[in-house]
């Protein structure tokens, strides 16, 4: 029993720290956007709510949030008829980050990473492998840092103030 006992304390500093958690609200506006991203509308339909997804998704570009440096976890939810969410990172020279829907119905989101024209791009090309899982990752292969954008997509057309949250991961 004793050195079961002992083993504790080392056990306890193997669980890492929760991450801080932001408010959607609080983050500031991203300088700009990626451009709409040419992706299949998963959440379309036929009917009027169809309709007005699609013509809120027609706009040249996406208005994004700016992520704050470090690791964190963002509560959001779904903020118009389009069904998705921007998020602006800068992620340094040989950096990694990886976003990934952890609370809300996991189920009925999926997570895209665009460039600025809202492609794929070198260090973006693994995302198109389904994981089974709402995350998208990167990893920077340049000399410079850049600005990336994750786009948080719901699955389904009537998803207008779907709550959820993300975990921003930087490695």
């Amino acid at each position: 029993m004793i050195p079961s006992l002992l083993l504790m304390p080392a056990l306890l500093l193997q669980v890492p720290a929760p991450l801080p958690v932001v408010e959607a609200k609080d983050l500031p506006t991203a300088p700009r956007g990626p451009m709409t991203p040419q992706v299949p509308d998963a959440g379309a339909d036929s009917g009027l709510m169809g309709e007005a997804r699609r013509s809120a998704r027609r706009g040249p570009s996406l208005s994004a949030l700016q992520l704050p440096a470090g690791s964190v976890r963002v509560k959001d939810k779904i903020p118009d008829v389009s069904g998705w969410r921007a998020y602006a990172i800068e992620v340094p020279a040989g950096g990694k980050v990886k976003v990934h829907v952890v609370e809300g119905r996991k189920a009925w989101f999926r997570v895209l990473a665009v460039n600025a024209w809202g492609r794929d791009e070198q260090g973006l090309l693994q995302n198109r492998i389904h994981s089974g899982e709402p995350q998208a990752t990167y990893q920077n292969p340049s000399r410079e840092t850049r600005t990336l954008y994750f786009i948080v997509d719901t699955l389904d057309a009537n998803m207008s103030g779907e709550a959820f949250e993300i975990e921003v991961t930087r490695g």
